[in-house]
């Protein structure tokens, strides 16, 4: 689906709307030079996505801000970029047709400002040019060896022609000849609406150099992987030999297991012992350290009973003793304050005392000799079945080396021998493996450096010829009657007219004969739902014609002749497509009615000037028409 330009505009602060409307079919700019009808088609370039800021004019002093708004469909885009350069910032609204409804102006707006019902898109400009276009997914060659989508400069290219480009002698593909191949490939897509996707590409220098590269090593490589490897060894012997060792140690293994699991056993019971062997340990040492304590109580038992034996005696003596008065005072023992101590009854109760406390102390031992009895017992038959279970342990111990000493039998190998030379057999047969792998990525290599792309071919003489159709009948229809066959050159991209390539024609037929093509084009490929971007911008194709140092001779018609047809024509152009003219011939005022052209006249006093206004023009005021 092709776009349609709306309008062109310019803003700046305090600066009037410098605008462009564009009709939906065909906008005719026109005025003398140097009034910014080229500057139009920068400005369009520009907001296309092109990286050429437009030159520098006196009069765009104060202006920031260049405005592009374009139909696609039911949808509406505004481009805005700085005029100094920048990137774009892209607005997108839902467009509602109606011709009742007038469309709102803008006032001197930010590049960031956003008008109510639009919304801001995040896209590449060039991608969206080339998306809006219909060849967003389009491949085509960029050389013989290299291939990539359809750019903006490829759209911009065909569609929009400057001044220079209406009249060089270059070839429509443009002069730069790394550029040649993309652009011829863009107006085949164009012309014929097939891309390249499915072209053969041949092998660039860089991709030859990295298959030879690649080779170089893989071959390489294969030396030092055979270079360990006995030149008189095949692979089924290496296979052969891990299978004998896989069986060795897989007997072996299974040997191992067996006593493994003996082993576990025995070490089971060991453990078990062990734990029986610590519970009788504990209680040895429970029993004797209980013993200790029953006999140290014993021992203080029997000190208790010798202590009070001899208070027993002391006190029998000190009663067989005669009272005798104090050797001091000679005073009687009767007549001392505590007499009643010393009475003939009291050594008697002392004694009873001091024999009732050795009864209790004796019946305390008898209970203790008894308990002492029973834990020496108790410790010796913890002793005896910690012998015992110290017995069965060595005994499984015994066994436990036995089983571990009695693994060295059947297999005279060495398990470790035998891995080592398992490891190195497995190298080889790795080896082999990736010998195998590189012979099959050399040959692979081999096969690519050899191989050899078809010619591109597109077939396109069908499309070429209604093209050519179209052209000629433009041309008959702008007054070139001599025109009796028009052919299109699809290698070339360019025509041929009367059997002659269009570059070997002067000036002015060149630029006559490309703006035919151009349009022609056009409207072949909208007809035919090809790629296209729905918009032709062509810079003064009639000036070149016109220009009174041509010679007469070299004209087939005359040059008034030429701008009144290619005018009327113009008034009359219904599409498909959309054509924008800048040029500076006169026109009829008949025609002129019609084809309502926007005029500049390069004069401050009257009319419009050139694209940005006077600067005494009051703001938001409309310039008269001339």
């Amino acid at each position: 689906m092709a776009i349609r330009l709306i309008r062109l505009a310019a803003t700046g602060l305090n600066k009037p709307i410098a605008e462009i409307p564009f009709d939906p079919l065909r906008a005719l700019i026109r005025g003398p030079s140097d009034t910014g009808k080229s500057y139009i088609r920068d400005c369009l370039w520009y907001l296309l996505g092109g990286d050429k800021v437009p030159k520098e004019l006196p009069e765009a002093d104060g202006y920031e801000t260049l405005e592009l708004e374009i139909a696609h469909g039911e949808d509406s885009y505004l481009v805005r970029r700085a005029l100094r350069g920048g990137g774009a910032y892209i607005l997108r609204t839902v467009r509602v047709e109606d011709e009742g409804t007038e469309r709102p102006g803008i006032d001197t707006l930010m590049v960031t400002d956003v008008p109510e019902g639009m919304e801001q898109i995040e896209a590449d400009l060039s991608e969206l040019v080339v998306e809006l276009s219909g060849a967003g997914k389009k491949q085509i060659l960029r050389s013989k060896s290299k291939r990539g989508p359809v750019t903006g400069s490829d759209v911009r290219h065909w569609f929009m022609l400057s001044q220079p480009t209406v009249i060089s002698e270059d070839p429509t593909s443009g002069a730069s000849h790394s550029d040649r191949p993309q652009r011829i490939a863009a107006f085949h897509l164009f012309l014929t609406g097939n891309d390249d996707s499915a072209v053969a590409l041949i092998q660039s220098k860089s991709e030859k150099d990295r298959l030879f590269g690649q080779l170089t090593s893989a071959q390489d490589a294969l030396k030092r992987v055979m270079a360990g490897v006995d030149s008189n060894t095949k692979r089924t012997d290496v296979e052969d030999a891990i299978e004998r060792v896989d069986e060795t140690l897989s007997a072996m293994t299974r040997q191992y297991d067996a006593r493994a699991a003996q082993l576990r056993d025995i070490r089971g019971q060991i453990l078990t012992s062990a734990e029986e062997l610590r519970g009788h340990v504990t209680r040895v040492n429970h029993s004797k350290a209980m013993l200790e304590r029953f006999q140290l109580l014993d021992q203080k038992y029997v000190s208790d009973l010798e202590r009070l034996g001899a208070l027993n005696e002391g006190v029998a003596h000190f009663a067989a003793l005669a009272p005798t008065p104090c050797p001091l005072c000679a005073t009687p023992i009767e007549l001392h304050g505590a007499s009643h101590d010393l009475g003939n009854k009291v050594p008697g109760r002392y004694r009873k005392a001091v024999a009732a406390e050795a009864e209790k102390i004796a019946g305390l031992r008898a209970g203790l000799l008894h308990s002492i009895g029973t834990e020496e017992s108790r410790l010796a038959d913890a002793r005896q079945e910690a012998s015992q279970v110290r017995g069965e342990l060595g005994r499984l111990e015994q066994e436990e080396a036995k089983s571990i000493s009695g693994t060295r039998v059947e297999f005279a190998g060495n398990p470790k021998e035998l891995a080592l030379r398992r490891s190195e057999l497995a190298a080889q047969l790795s080896a082999f493996d990736e010998q195998a792998r590189l012979e099959g990525e050399i040959d692979r290599l081999k096969g690519m450096r050899v191989t050899k792309a078809a010619p591109i071919s597109r077939e396109a003489s069908e499309q070429a010829g209604a093209v050519a159709n179209i052209v000629q009948s433009l041309l008959v229809e702008w007054g070139f009657d001599d025109v009796q066959h028009v052919s299109l050159d699809t290698e070339a991209c360019d025509l041929t007219i009367n059997n002659r390539p269009r570059l070997s024609y002067g000036a002015g037929k060149r630029g006559i004969f490309l703006t035919a093509l151009t349009i022609g084009l056009m409207q072949h490929a909208l007809q035919r739902g090809n790629p296209h971007l729905g918009v032709v911008m062509i810079d003064s194709p009639l000036k070149a014609y016109a220009d009174p140092e041509l010679m007469e001779a070299e004209r087939a018609l005359a040059s008034h002749t030429l701008t009144e047809k290619f005018y009327g024509w113009l008034s009359t152009w219904d599409g498909p497509g959309q054509i924008v003219v800048a040029e500076n011939e006169k026109i009829d005022a008949d025609v002129a009615a019609v084809l309502n052209p926007i005029e500049f006249t390069r004069r401050n006093d009257q009319g419009r000037a050139g694209f940005y206004l006077t600067s005494t023009m009051p703001l938001g005021a409309t310039p008269e028409a001339p």
